[in-house]
């Protein structure tokens, strides 16, 4: 498919939430390192309409830059035609031990890998998990119906509410 429309545009609320619920798209979580650097760490997640659950390792470089500063950027794009994005400013809030992450990391085992991956992800089960949610405080789209609309117009950034105990 040619882009050759300046059709390109803001994903509508069911756009959005098809995107981010089908298909095996990854986010791509951008932090900093204590010297400043920035690195992005790609990850399985899992939308519920109003943050990303993800579930990660302690020893990570994600988490352990998350853990020090909870700002984020997130990226969920289409790398192929039609081009599509979700792009997020966002907060981590780490989730209690008590927080079940099993369920969710499963059924993100059957979206990623499907019913092949799951023999290998139980056997993981048994090693700790750090499950955290990103609440998106800032968030632009594009739909990917023609060129991007940065030619002519600046990205359009929608404030969201994030939950008193992540906005820190």
């Amino acid at each position: 498919m040619a882009m050759e429309s300046d059709a390109g545009g803001p994903m509508t609320a069911e756009q959005l939430e098809e995107f981010l619920t089908q298909g095996d798209r990854f986010a791509k979580i951008a932090t900093t390192m204590p010297d400043g650097w920035p690195v992005v760490s790609p990850v399985w997640y899992e939308w519920d309409g109003s943050s990303f659950l993800i579930v990660s390792k302690e020893k990570t470089s994600l988490v352990q830059n998350l853990r020090r500063e909870p700002r984020c950027g997130l990226l969920v794009d289409n790398p192929t035609l039609p081009y599509k994005r979700v792009s997020v400013q966002g907060v981590a809030e780490f989730l209690g031990d008590d927080f079940d992450w099993v369920e969710p990391a499963r059924r993100m085992v059957l979206r990623y890998l499907g019913e092949g991956g799951l023999s290998y992800a139980e056997s993981t089960f048994e090693f700790p998990r750090v499950p955290f949610r990103v609440w998106p405080k800032r968030m632009a789209t594009w739909n990917g119906g023609g060129f991007d609309r940065t030619f002519h117009r600046e990205t359009v950034w929608h404030e969201l509410p994030v939950p008193e105990q992540a906005d820190r």
